[in-house]
């Protein structure tokens, strides 16, 4: 059960040990154009250690701010729908993918911006729209960068911004979500690394308006972004704004050469592989008779049996990005 998002009554007295006064952070949401959502659970430790640095950045350029802390899954996203309702421009995600997946679902197609201060594990969806991962350049971004709209994908009534992936790839994010101390770079490695050994293919059906491919996977999705589980370079030529997917299926192998093959993702140079298919288009309908374990913007769940149709929606999210590459 999701539960019920607050303004943390504790959460202030966290902001104001670590951070000091938080009289200028706590204003009414009418008068503040920024609305800073914290998942303080994000990096394990990362987010709340950087705080006092972000207040103190912050406090330089007198931004009219509100912060809020999440406390469970679902959160974010009504505390992000309460900002819009109440007339905020700009959201900005304190945390990792899953938190700007979550506000992302409260953004789609309104005029509020999303702006993300990058604090979790993979941060794939700043590397794919070009928002800093340093903490100072990443608050430059959100402050002086210029608006960008990108697509959005669909399933279902849920959108995601970076990308949906089954089989292996998923099986790899639920992996990860059960880690208790190997987070980060080196836990999607070493998750990958079990996965490739142990994972047990399925058979899967994909169906685009001129292609269709059906057989036994090891991964299968649809891109956005060029990068997934923080460095897997799964789609290389993914753009955000094309108004296309990139698709991707991966048919089996033995789990040796999978393991053989882990750097060739990790560096965006396995499309060649015989095994490898790639296809791009608006919307692609994936069908499998078992349940496969997916992820969407990393965050694991579970597909169910039969047809699933997913869909882009183009040029639906405002980003703030930076000017230049940083």
């Amino acid at each position: 059960m999701k539960e019920s998002p607050t303004i943390l009554g504790n959460a202030l007295d966290f902001v104001k040990a670590d951070c000091g006064s938080y009289s200028s952070y706590v204003m009414d949401l009418e008068r503040a154009q920024y609305q800073f959502i914290v998942n303080p659970k994000a990096g394990r430790g990362k987010t709340q250690a950087i705080l006092p640095a972000l207040r103190h950045l912050l406090d330089t350029e007198n931004l009219p701010c509100e912060f809020l802390f999440t406390s469970g899954p679902g959160d974010a996203t009504a505390l992000a729908r309460e900002a819009i309702r109440k007339g905020c421009g700009y959201v900005v995600a304190v945390g990792g993918d899953g938190t700007v997946h979550e506000i992302a679902n409260a953004l789609v197609d309104t005029t509020a911006a999303l702006g993300v201060i990058p604090t979790g594990s993979g941060n794939d969806f700043c590397k794919a729209v070009q928002i800093p991962l340093q903490l100072a350049n990443a608050v430059e971004t959100v402050v002086r960068g210029q608006l960008r709209r990108v697509d959005v994908g669909r399933l279902g009534k849920e959108y995601f911004v970076n990308g949906l992936g089954i089989g292996l790839d998923g099986a790899v994010s639920h992996r990860y979500g059960r880690m208790k101390r190997l987070r980060g770079e080196w836990g999607y490695l070493w998750g990958a690394i079990h996965e490739a050994l142990t994972f047990k293919a399925q058979y899967i059906h994909l169906k685009t308006a001129d292609w269709s491919h059906s057989g036994r996977a090891l991964l299968a999705g649809v891109s956005n972004g060029q990068y997934h589980g923080g460095n897997f370079k799964l789609a290389p030529h993914a753009v955000v704004d094309d108004g296309l997917f990139d698709i991707y299926v991966i048919g089996d192998m033995f789990p040796l050469k999978r393991l053989l093959e882990i750097p060739k993702v990790r560096k965006g140079t396995h499309l060649g592989m015989p095994e490898v298919e790639t296809r791009r288009a608006p919307w692609v309908e994936i069908t499998s008779e078992s349940s496969l374990l997916a992820h969407m913007d990393g965050e694991p769940f579970q597909l169910e049996p039969g047809n699933h149709r997913i869909e882009l929606v183009p040029r639906s999210l405002q980003v703030i990005c930076a000017e230049d590459p940083l």
